[in-house]
């Protein structure tokens, strides 16, 4: 074959390749937009069967495969927490070790959407995309400001752009796959895939942190249990985001996602075993059993902070010793802060319902309230000016 015809091959190569991906992008909008209006759990065998075999096709876009996975994880009994928050979507996007600062711009990519979300519904009325229990223009306007208070506070070191390049826009995309018709379902979802991705930030904080005791340097220790205290802190005003939302439109969606909860937090239990390895009982849990990979790496007994703290603390002098006190006390009271809102914001959003995940609902929160992150502390080892919460045994 000449020269002219190999080149001709593959300008035809690539012109039906670029129709096939033009077309698979349509069908996944297409699909996207069915759920914007009347809900995933309202999506017809044929879109199902669509999304199936769409899914199948090896040159698909890794962010449409799997927000197609999401689509059918009902279908296909594999509906989880993750699944419904579509987190392999937003994969690409996390925070990996060493990379911190992406799961901050993650943060504030999603608040930015979301803050977009309600801008469109303000401006054109919402069209037909999640028609129902949409807020009055005064309070739309309260969640635009806070959400952009918020990408202020969570991300105040790097500048926050409004554009986002393509790869990421297709990601943001394709990661909202609300089960019901219900406006703030949309505010729901981006409101815990922000805390997901504030958990993932910490874990990964924590880890190295653990990994930094090796060097015996306490200042290094300290500066990361610092450093995921003030990612949680900065963090704080995400329930205030959430608390816009009233409690008879969380209700109206809440049990079509029965199934999925919090407890199946992979990231939330690697804080807890990078802080101090729990007791057998909390290890045995359904939340410890709702996240078997992070179980089977507790069961490793591995090494945690409490652990360095108890071997360690004896030999160190005062300034040290107060440096680790001061930040294992700030990251406790910073939890326990996060627990207790968490804990109120709940009561006033379901009241004594069970939970969605196999718990007892509100009841399983408040007795998590009574936990505490370094509960070895002060029981397994002597201790030293450490605050009364940091003196109370887990549970």
């Amino acid at each position: 074959m000449s020269a002219i015809g190999r080149v001709s091959e593959r300008g035809t190569t690539s012109i039906v390749s670029g129709r096939q991906g033009a077309a698979a992008l349509s069908l996944a909008n297409s699909i996207r937009l069915q759920i914007l209006k009347k809900g995933k759990d309202r999506l017809a065998d044929q879109d199902l069967d669509q999304a199936r075999a769409a899914r199948a096709d090896i040159a698909i876009r890794p962010e449409i495969a799997d927000f197609y996975n999401c689509v059918l994880d009902k279908a296909e009994d594999r509906y989880s927490y993750g699944s419904y928050l579509a987190m392999d979507v937003l994969k690409p996007l996390l925070p990996t070790q060493g990379r911190i600062q992406t799961g901050r711009d993650l943060v504030s990519h999603l608040l930015h959407d979301l803050a977009e979300f309600e801008r469109m519904t303000l401006e054109n009325g919402g069209g037909d995309l999640l028609p129902h229990g949409r807020p009055s223009r005064q309070v739309a306007l309260k969640r635009i400001r806070k959400a952009g208070d918020l990408r202020e506070s969570t991300n105040p070191s790097n500048d926050v752009f409004d554009s986002m390049t393509g790869p990421v826009e297709s990601i943001l995309h394709f990661s909202v796959i609300p089960v019901s018709d219900q406006h703030d379902e949309y505010l729901f979802i981006r409101v815990l895939q922000c805390y997901e991705t504030i958990f993932t930030m910490m874990a990964m904080l924590l880890e190295e942190a653990v990994m930094a005791t090796g060097s015996g340097e306490v200042s290094d220790v300290t500066g990361r249990i610092e450093s995921a205290a003030t990612t949680l802190d900065r963090a704080s005003g995400l329930f205030s985001l959430l608390a816009t939302m009233p409690p008879a439109n969380f209700r109206s969606f809440r049990l079509q996602t029965d199934g999925s909860s919090a407890i199946q937090s992979e990231a939330y239990k690697l804080v807890e075993i990078f802080c101090a390895l729990p007791r057998k009982a909390r290890i045995d849990s359904p939340a410890f059993l709702s996240v078997p990979r992070v179980r089977q790496r507790a069961l490793s007994d591995p090494d945690s902070l409490a652990s360095w703290y108890c071997r360690r603390q004896a030999r160190w002098s005062d300034v040290e010793r107060k440096m680790m006190t001061d930040a294992l006390e700030r990251l406790e009271t910073s939890h326990q802060k996060w627990k207790r809102t968490h804990y109120s914001i709940a009561k006033s959003m379901i009241g004594s319902s069970g939970g969605t995940g196999g718990t007892e609902g509100v009841e399983y929160l408040r007795k998590r309230t009574e936990a505490r992150l370094f509960w070895p502390i002060g029981e397994q080892c002597p201790h030293q000016g450490l605050v009364p919460e940091m003196r109370k045994q887990s549970h």
